[in-house]
Formats: C-alpha cells, sequence, structure tokens
C-alpha cells in the first residue's frame, strides 16, 4: 500500500497489457546487428497523452509509428536504458509508438545507490535490459518481474545481510562524523546507516550493470584483511572512499540543522541553506565518483577488497582459502524467517564457492559475489554456518520498492 497523495497511474485495459508486454518480451530476443535490445517503454493513454515536465522531456514524432517487434528492434538503439525510453500510446484502436521520452538519470542511479533525489514519471512503464527478462512498473513503483519464463510479484525486501558491517563501519568512523547539534538522533543517525548500506550496494550494483561480473569482499577494518586466505595481486591502502563518505555525512548534517532550526522558527538567510546545498551537491557527487572507481577494479581478474568502514584495501584478489570442514552451507530462502536450505559446496559456481571458503575461514567478513549476467549474492558466516543469499535486491534503502 502507499500512503499519501499517491494517484495510481492509468494501466493499459488487459488485452492491449498482454499484447505490449509480449510485444516487449519477443523485442528483447530479436537482436540487431547481433546485439540484443536493451530499452524502456512508457505507456499513457490517448486521452492524456502528456506527462509533466517535471518528470522528464517529451520528444513526439510527427507522424505516429506502428507498434511492433521491428519498429522497436530499430528504435531500441536510439535509446539509453539508463535514461530514456520509447513513448507508447494506446487508444481503443491499439497501440502506436509516439516519439521518445527523456527520464534522466536520477531515478537509474537512485535505484543503484548512486542518488538521493530523483524525478520518475508517474506512468506504466516497462524495462528490458536482456533476453527473457522483463521489469514492469507503475509510476517508480516496482510491481513484478518476468524472467527467463518465471514471474516474480514485486515485494518489499529489506535485505539484513549488511547490517552488521555497516554497524561495525559507523562505529569505527563515529569519531570523525560530526553529530548535528539541532536534527533528532533519530533521523540523522538513520540517515548514515542507510548512506553506508547505500554505498555498498552502489558498488555492487555499478559492476553489475558493467556486465562482466565480480566479487566484493568486505573485512572487518579493525582487523584488516586475513592475507593468508586472500593473495592480492594489487594492494592499496586508501582511504579516499571513506574520506569522501564522511564529508558528505557531515554537510548533510550541517544543512539538517539549517533545516531543524528554520522550522523552530529561527532565522536561518536563504544564501546560507543554497550554499549548503551546493556544497552538498558536491560532496554527493565526488562520493559518487569514489564509488565508481572502487567498482571500476573488478575490470580486473579477482575481487575488490574494502574494509567495512570503506577503505579500499586492493584488487586483483585471488581467495586461497579451503573450506572448513567444521562449517555447514545453508542457503537462504527467507532471511526474514530464518528459513534455510542445507546444501553442497559443489552446487554453486567458481565465484561463489571461492566465497562459501572465504566465509567458512573467516566470520568477520563477507563476500557480495555479483555474477555476469547481473544478479548479485550475499555470502557470509554465523557460528559455525555459512549462509549464501541468492538474488539479493541490493536497490537504494530509501527505495525498498523499486
Amino acid at each position: 500500500m502507499v500512503a499519501g497523495d499517491y494517484t495510481l497511474p492509468l494501466c493499459p485495459p488487459l488485452p492491449l497489457l498482454r499484447q505490449l508486454l509480449e510485444i516487449c518480451y519477443l523485442t528483447a530476443s530479436a537482436p540487431e546487428e547481433a546485439r540484443y535490445p536493451q530499452f524502456n517503454v512508457i505507456a499513457l493513454p490517448r486521452n492524456d497523452a502528456v506527462i509533466p515536465e517535471s518528470a522528464g522531456r517529451m520528444y513526439r514524432f510527427s507522424s505516429e509509428r506502428p507498434l511492433s517487434v521491428s519498429e522497436l528492434r530499430r528504435l531500441a538503439p536510439a535509446t539509453d536504458v539508463k535514461k530514456s525510453a520509447i513513448l507508447v500510446i494506446w487508444d481503443e484502436q491499439g497501440w502506436s509508438i509516439g516519439g521518445l521520452f527523456d527520464l534522466g538519470t536520477s531515478w537509474h542511479r537512485a535505484r543503484s545507490g548512486l542518488e538521493y533525489r530523483y524525478r520518475s514519471p508517474n506512468n506504466f512503464f516497462a524495462q528490458v535490459d536482456r533476453p527473457g527478462r522483463l521489469r514492469v512498473y507503475q509510476g517508480p513503483y516496482h510491481i513484478a518481474s518476468l524472467t527467463d519464463g518465471i514471474v516474480v510479484a514485486s515485494k518489499f525486501e529489506f535485505n539484513l545481510v549488511l547490517h552488521k558491517v555497516a554497524s561495525r563501519a559507523l562505529e569505527t568512523m563515529g569519531s570523525s562524523i560530526d553529530p548535528p547539534l539541532y536534527e533528532h538522533p533519530k533521523d540523522y543517525e538513520g540517515f548514515e546507516f542507510i548512506a553506508v548500506i547505500n554505498t555498498y550496494a552502489a558498488i555492487a550494483n555499478a559492476i553489475s550493470m558493467a556486465g562482466h561480473g565480480g566479487m566484493v569482499i568486505i573485512v572487518d577494518g579493525k582487523n584488516g584483511l586475513n592475507k593468508s586466505l586472500v593473495k592480492l595481486k594489487y594492494e592499496i591502502f586508501s582511504d579516499n572512499l571513506k574520506n569522501e563518505f564522511i564529508s558528505y555525512i557531515n554537510k548533510h548534517h550541517e544543512i539538517g540543522d539549517y533545516y531543524e532550526l528554520s522550522e523552530d522558527g529561527h532565522l536561518v538567510p536563504e544564501s546560507v541553506i543554497y550554499r549548503s546545498e551546493l556544497n552538498l551537491s558536491d560532496r554527493f557527487e565526488a562520493l559518487v565518483e569514489a564509488t565508481r572507481l572502487v567498482a571500476s577494479l573488478s575490470g580486473c581478474d579477482g575481487s575488490i577488497v574494502i574494509s567495512d568502514d570503506l577503505n579500499l584495501i586492493g584488487f586483483g584478489g585471488e581467495i586461497k582459502a579451503e573450506i572448513s570442514p567444521k562449517v555447514d552451507i545453508f542457503e537462504v530462502i527467507d532471511e526474514m524467517r530464518r528459513k534455510y536450505k542445507k546444501c553442497d559446496i559443489e552446487q554453486f559456481g567458481m565465484r561463489h564457492r571461492s566465497a562459501v571458503k572465504l566465509a567458512s575461514q573467516d566470520e568477520t567478513s563477507m563476500a557480495l559475489v555479483i555474477s555476469q549476467d547481473g544478479p548479485i549474492s550475499a555470502v557470509w558466516r554465523e557460528d559455525e554456518k555459512v549462509f549464501v543469499k541468492k538474488g539479493v535486491n541490493l536497490v537504494n534503502m530509501n527505495m525498498p520498492w523499486a
């Protein structure tokens, strides 16, 4: 359920909806010049064929085109799945292609943890990013996905896998973070927690979007990397990512105090708030660039190793650990209800097996395993159990519905 003044987007009649989704699905499997198309489709009724400019910019064709697989194949290369969409219009006669729509990058960046302010059109929306995979949205809300013949309804999913490392990170960085003087602790402490988890998520999501897969090992910042378990080809110790994160958090706390004072009736000059907002935007962009740099290291064979408090330790990591005979391995079925299925290490691929071996020997580290086709898994240990959670949905924690 969605509270507030949210207006449910208009949905095409069921026969037209089926036709649209079928055409999108078939287009995804029809390569153009040896490339499979990636594209978004945004739909609206002819009698309401206007989208507010606050949601993006519309580029209408002089003459509408018929909606078909061949037409979508030709148009898909002209769009960017991270930024734009093909505009389709329905009426009692059926579908037509009306033009293109520029969504901007804020929504895509926000879903991956690289943005906090975003805009999205309040319309029916479908996204195709590879053959056999189709995601459907109503406005910004993810409704369902079709992946390789399996339909999965969307649900709110708050992953707990990163909570422990995030708590350790904030404990370690606490002395460098300046708490607000006026903002309530429940507001700013919650924001800090979400921000550090979003930073881990943004690294993993950026690797996923690059399409080559990889692994991020997050180790205890106090104990560091056990070099007998992971051999680094390129050892680095850089606190750039951590410093950018701390600078962003401190600037966010500063502007939070200004807003709190204003709401309490104190005079805070608009020029002061404006300068603060500009500085906050600059600090956030610096954090995004540092995050992208870390994620780009996955282009080199081997794993990236960072500490829970966001120090970069190295990349090109080779896991040397062997499986501990003292542990059992479980696949997570439902993390919230603590439902697990005992399994064997041999049922996993190479990256997952390496992560399980590391977790079996090191209870303080965890691994995010990114498959080449996009899905993310988390591997960690608790007591004498190693847990593998596949299909972890690491969207921005501020928008778990996406």
